[in-house]
């Protein structure tokens, strides 16, 4: 870590000194360093908080793995199915639910977004695995239903984790709405699953919807980042490149 022509320069302001943090982190994830390691020892160097450091974990990734991942990464123009199907074959559309619903109640509770370095839109938590069934969900299923009726997919089915409370009135809720608001050409289904993780990684000939990076880097599917989607252009959220913030890093 004392060679700058790596580690890049140090932080002029206190301001400098996450892209200084990212610029050290993505160094060490390219060379092979395990993640939580290397998310310590720039995390202690840089002095940064608990919110910085999930900054870097959720946004910033080794290069190649981020290009990978990149690649298959499917992102939808508004009204413009043709477009997203440009980037697949498929169809069909697997939700990985709660996935999805976090990104967007996280992101209408206030909390950070980042735009990862492999191109995917995540937020750094606080739910505590909980999402409650309430109002706020109402809002949130209801425009997620209205966004994946514009996809043009054939059919739509999402999961939901068995073991976080509510799932079960939570999906009857969302086929609901859709039955409502929906597509009448599309089918569309909410279920729960025991380990909807799996199952969406197991999906051929489908694409997937999540930003899991556990699930994007075992399925060989196009992804489409719908939570991200969401944010972006219902909310009009602009999260925090990290892909920019690895090259300040450098200056």
């Amino acid at each position: 870590m004392s060679d700058r022509r790596h580690t890049g320069p140090e932080p002029s302001s206190p301001g400098d000194s996450l892209a200084c943090a990212a610029y050290d982190y993505q160094w060490l994830l390219d060379r092979g360093y395990p993640d939580q390691q290397a998310l310590q020892l720039c995390g202690n160097r840089f002095r940064l908080s608990r919110t910085e450091r999930g900054m870097l974990f959720r946004g910033v990734f080794a290069r190649d793995a981020s290009r990978t991942r990149c690649a298959r990464l499917i992102v939808p123009r508004a009204s413009d199915a043709e477009h997203l199907h440009s980037g697949t074959k498929s169809r069909d559309l697997v939700i990985d639910g709660h996935n999805v619903l976090f990104t967007v109640w996280n992101c209408l509770a206030g909390r950070p977004l980042v735009r990862a370095t492999d191109g995917f839109i995540r937020d750094i938590g606080g739910t505590r695995g909980r999402l409650p069934h309430d109002l706020r969900f109402t809002r949130i299923a209801e425009l997620l239903c209205a966004t994946v009726a514009t996809t043009g997919f054939r059919s739509i089915t999402m999961l939901l984790d068995a073991q976080l409370p509510w799932s079960r009135d939570q999906s009857a809720e969302l086929v609901a709405i859709w039955g409502r608001e929906g597509v009448a050409a599309t089918e569309f289904a909410a279920t729960v699953h025991q380990s909807v993780d799996a199952a969406v990684a197991a999906c051929e000939g489908s694409a997937i919807a999540t930003s899991d990076t556990g699930i994007i880097d075992r399925c060989t599917q196009p992804v489409l980042d719908l939570g991200g989607h969401i944010v972006t252009s219902s909310f009009r959220a602009v999260p925090l490149d990290m892909d920019r913030l690895c090259i300040d890093g450098t200056r």
